[in-house]
């Protein structure tokens, strides 16, 4: 039968039908189309094999398309009809979100309104054709359609990309599932949530369950990589016999109560997996990372084009093996010299568990020291007698995410049955939550007691085992999954955590919740809770470098000192969000793809020993490939066990790195940090949409706001690019707060956003609201008359620089926007109430009393009233001392090394001549800084002769490139500044080159007459500046 001949019989069936049907529209034709499609494939192409299966259609449920194409056992493609004739450009609501689903994540799709026919590929529209036209351009896209030849993957990157979109189409069908309660998918749902995460959501479980289920086929096939009749049947027999979690888990996958609009894509996820060339992946692997397991190794690649978002709020990065042989060689050298185990980890006594287990990484790298261990002291006999008498019951793992949980036991299990496990106990890894409350046993749950099953094991090891080595890569994330409170109330980890909020018996004096709400941070006390509770034993970790240094977390650091004996820390750097000098090498990288630095830390506690801890430190510099092989060959003896290598933390930071010793003593003698000088201060404001809440003008706020609020929640988000909500910041919270502050005018307020760069917002105070942290507590002082001075306690540039004055409500990177370097705001002034702030005089000084007191003994000045200030001395006049002393070249050089660690300390003055002469300084500076010269347009040389910073050159005035040349400023092709000295361009505050960042931050916008009037005054600021600068290091 040829084509003309199909097309014409579909049309007069579709022609009677409309006549005559009163049914639902394409319900009706569903038939005529299903025949026309069949007689298509096998009377016209010659593929008898090839069926269109039909979807019945439920309601109140995103099913599957229409049909599905089915070469015998392997689905080929999808078809989903629209009503007859409807436009489909103008499809709306659940039929726009589900065909556009299809779209996205269906590799082989036909959308149709059995007229017009268009043939989506990858995700992109390949053709299109009618019915009614020419019939070679139907019959071409129908051939494309029907050719199944399969996708061709060339690389893992492609594979991923093939296996995300399927997987994300997985997701949405089994949230689908959940609705319904009475389902097979919601009774396993409940007991997860029931047995083994008490805080799963529904959208979690979806996601981990369709992860476990995608990624478990993908590494049945690599188990199997021989199979010719791949399917999700087949894959049943990769899993190893000795864990019956995981046979039960997957025999509901291959079973015919699995919901049929999971099936189908199930299938189709097998029915990619036959075509891939699982040898190609191995050898990708292995050119790429020296590695030949592409199970594991693969995991990291999928997540990364499944869900980046996802993969970041975890912490999912897979240690290179070469960490994870120091690590091991380096525990394995502890055990034996530090705690007396000669036989190291091949001791019979020697529990060890990886609480972060991932893909099995670290446990597999154990027992392959173990077995070369064994062999080569006892040899290969004793070797395998060892494995099923000794070694599995020793060795621990806990995992919270089921996929891979599911390659860690795959692999693990692959590993010793090479070796002559008998596989005849099951392997210790448990799926659980490290870090909650190791309660009271389980009862056996009806139709999933599986999962009660493995809850309890889990149970028992974290309450009962003696481990002695706890080692592995613990997820780095500052927004953890595991909170310290619930409802107020402290969780198991949450007051494991509490021994970190005090420092010499004292609690902290600044909020550290961020801090130690890092997941990081919370494995390290948990396994510092574990070795404790055995008495003795060893860490040994990769983790975030950030702790080392961090003053929020000097807690922590006096505890690991208190409750080990010695701790060994490599510092293996890395960071791009820290300016490093890097020695003896020409560049510094990570041995992860993170931007966060690392390092290995390693404790050791001994049994009744209670000596105060020795601590070791050493820097591993250069590039990934240096560090992979310096890590291949060394160890913790080769690296830092020696004197020189030993520091010395003392009270009150007690930090981990070395630290210059010169000043030291001179700088402690300084007692007023500025936290202590006074009274009330907050990091500034965080938007967390800065593009939606920040503008350049007051006007072009209430346009924002106006339209805003006008739209639908998922308007909303689609128009302003508003991507996912988070804890604390949701578009319909921000809605909510504008409706509930509707006053334009009280509430459009400017905001210093950057350096001499002043932006509009509207400010309500209202946390979660339209800015996600408005700071209520502080900011508002700053919207009546008030300056303030924002400063960083934190500094990871080269230079410390990160001061600057401030007179309105000002944003949290308004010095730096490199992580950590959060501007704190200091009011001078403090306001009653902040509802009254536009008409109330009434004011109080923010410096604390002791710290008056302290200036005035220094300055032999009686304190007057209304607040205690030295006699003859203004609010004003201190807070420009302290500016310059800030501002001074000397103490920032200097101090350096102390700045970079915490708030900066203020010397009192000698006498009331240096404060008054500094003052004055200071004031200029604060004068220049907030843009109060009498005469922007010119700038002092230091001769008395005035240069004019002229703008130059014809143009459209649109800044597009900037850069400077031989004192000139180009903000394009033709016009210019002029007389710029080179210091002034390159003139820093913070982690900003201020002149620079001015001009860069509004490329693509037209300076306007204000705006080159501004840059003038900046210009003559920064000159100012300098020259300011100087004169104090001249005078003091």
């Amino acid at each position: 039968m040829n084509f003309q001949t199909c097309r014409e019989r579909y049309l007069q069936s579709l022609q009677q039908t409309q006549t005559v049907s009163e049914a639902t529209p394409e319900l009706s034709l569903y038939p005529h189309l299903q025949v026309f499609l069949e007689d298509i494939a096998t009377a016209h192409f010659g593929r008898d094999t090839v069926r269109f299966t039909q979807e019945p259609r439920r309601l109140n449920q995103i099913g599957r398309p229409d049909f599905i194409a089915m070469d015998g056992l392997l689905p080929v493609g999808y078809i989903e009809a629209e009503a007859y004739g409807r436009d489909l450009d103008a499809l709306t609501g659940h039929a726009r979100e589900q065909n556009t689903r299809f779209i996205e994540n269906l590799d082989n799709f036909i959308l149709t309104n059995f007229v017009e026919f268009r043939l989506y590929m990858d995700g992109q529209l390949r053709a299109t054709a009618n019915i009614t036209d020419t019939p070679e351009n139907l019959e071409g896209l129908l051939e494309r359609f029907l050719d199944i030849g399969g996708v061709q993957i060339a690389s893992p990157e492609a594979l991923a990309g093939y296996l995300a979109r399927r997987t994300r189409e997985l997701q949405t069908q089994i949230a689908t599932t959940l609705t319904d309660e009475s389902s097979n998918t919601h009774v396993m749902f409940s007991a997860f949530r029931e047995t083994l995460i008490s805080t799963l959501t529904s959208d979690d479980f979806a996601d981990m369950y369709a992860q476990t289920l995608a990624y478990g086929l993908f590494a049945a096939r690599c188990t199997l990589p021989n199979a010719t009749n791949f399917s999700r049947h087949t894959a049943v027999e990769a899993l190893p016999r000795s864990n019956p979690f995981l046979v039960q888990l997957f025999y509901h996958v291959a079973s015919p109560t699995l919901e049929t609009n999971v099936t189908y894509i199930l299938d189709d996820i097998a029915s990619l997996l036959q075509n891939v060339p699982t040898e190609m992946l191995r050898t990708a692997f292995a050119a790429r990372n020296h590695l030949e397991d592409p199970v594991i190794h693969f995991y990291e690649t999928f997540l990364a084009e499944y869900d980046p978002q996802r993969r970041v709020d975890r912490g999912v990065y897979y240690t290179p093996p070469q960490v994870i042989s120091y690590i091991v060689r380096s525990v394995d050298s502890l055990l034996k010299t530090e705690l007396n185990r000669p036989d190291g980890l091949a001791d019979d006594g020697t529990l060890i568990l990886d609480p972060a287990t991932g893909t099995g990484g670290f446990l597999l790298a154990v027992l392959d020291h173990i077995r070369e261990s064994v062999t080569e002291t006892y040899g290969t006999g004793e070797w395998i007698q060892y494995i099923n008498a000794a070694l599995v019951k020793r060795i621990f793992g806990f995992e919270l995410l089921v996929a891979p949980y599911t390659i860690a036991h795959l692999k693990l299990s692959l590993f010793l049955q090479a070796q002559g496990w008998r596989a005849d106990e099951r392997l210790r890894i448990y799926l659980t939550n490290t870090l909650e409350n190791p309660g009271e046993m389980q009862p056996s749950l009806p139709f999933a007691g599986f999962i009660s099953d493995e809850a309890n094991a889990a149970l028992s090891v974290k309450r009962d085992e003696p481990l002695l080595v706890i080692l592995g890569n613990p997820p780095y994330t500052r927004h953890s999954a595991n909170p310290s409170r619930v409802k107020g109330n402290l969780t198991f980890i949450g007051e494991l955590i509490e021994d970190y909020r005090q420092v010499d018996g004292q609690p902290l004096d600044e909020d550290t919740s961020k801090a130690l709400q890092d997941d990081y941070v919370k494995f390290i006390r948990w396994a510092q809770w574990r070795i404790d509770k055995n008495g003795e034993g060893i860490v040994g970790y990769i983790v975030n470098n950030n702790f080392l240094d961090a003053p929020t977390v000097r807690g922590m650091r006096q505890s690991l000192l208190e409750g080990f004996n010695t701790i060994y820390l490599l510092n293996l750097h890395g960071s791009n969000r820290r300016t490093e000098a890097v020695p003896e090498a020409e560049r510094d990288e990570n041995v992860f793809d993170i931007s966060q630095g690392v390092c290995i830390l390693l404790c050791v506690k001994e049994s009744d020993n209670p000596a105060p801890a020795k601590v070791y430190y050493a820097d591993m510099w250069g590039s990934r490939e240096e560090k992979y092989n310096a890590l291949s060959e060394a160890d913790v003896k080769s690296t830092m066990r020696t004197a020189r290598n030993e520091l010395q933390p003392t009270s009150p930071d007690y930090l981990f790195v070395p630290q210059a010793r010169d000043y030291k003593a001179e700088y402690d003698k300084m007692e007023w940090k500025i936290i202590d000088i006074f009274q009330t201060s907050s990091i500034g404001i965080v938007t967390a949409r800065d593009k939606l809440t920040i503008h350049w003008t007051a006007e072009e706020v209430r346009e924002t706001v106006t339209d805003f609020v006008s739209l639908s929640v998922n308007e909303a988000r689609e128009k302003y690019n508003l991507r996912k909500d988070t804890q604390d910041w949701k578009v319909h919270l921000a809605q909510t707060d504008l409706h509930n502050h509707p006053d334009a005018e009280q509430h459009i307020k400017p905001i210093l956003y950057r350096p001499f760069d002043t932006r509009w917002t509207y400010y309500t105070g209202e946390s979660r609201g339209f800015q996600c942290r408005p700071r209520p507590e502080n900011m508002p002082h700053l919207l009546a008359s008030n300056i303030a001075l924002s400063v960083c306690r934190i500094v990871k540039s080269p230079a410390w620089q990160h001061v600057l004055i401030t007179d309105k409500i000002t944003e949290n990177c308004y010095i730096s926007n490199t992580t950590s370097e959060s501007g704190h705001v200091f009011p001078l002034y403090l306001y009653p109430d902040p509802e009254e702030l536009g008409i109330s005089t009434e004011r109080a000084l923010n410096f604390k009393p002791g710290f008056l007191t302290a200036l005035s003994e220094a300055l032999k000045l009686s304190q007057v009233e209304p607040f205690k200030l030295p006699q003859g001395i203004s609010p004003e006049e201190i807070l420009a001392y302290i500016y310059a002393v800030l501002y001074s070249p000397t103490y920032r050089k200097r101090y350096y090394e102390f700045l970079k660690y915490d708030f900066p300390r203020i010397p009192l003055p000698q006498d009331i001549t240096q404060f008054r002469t500094l003052s004055t300084l200071g004031q200029r500076l604060i004068d220049c800084h907030l843009l109060k010269e009498s005469r922007p347009e010119v700038a002092p040389t230091g001769r008395g002769v005035p240069v004019v910073h002229r703008f130059e050159g014809e143009g459209d005035g649109i800044v597009s490139r900037v850069r400077y040349v031989d004192g000139k400023v180009w903000i394009n092709p033709t016009q210019h500044f002029t007389n710029v000295p080179l210091a002034v361009w390159e003139y820093e505050v913070g982690a900003y080159q201020v002149c620079e960042k001015w001009l860069k931050d509004r490329r693509g916008e037209m300076l306007r007459y204000e705006d080159v009037r501004q840059y003038r005054a900046i210009l003559v600021a920064v000159a100012e500046t300098l020259q300011v600068m100087a004169e104090i290091d001249g005078f003091s």
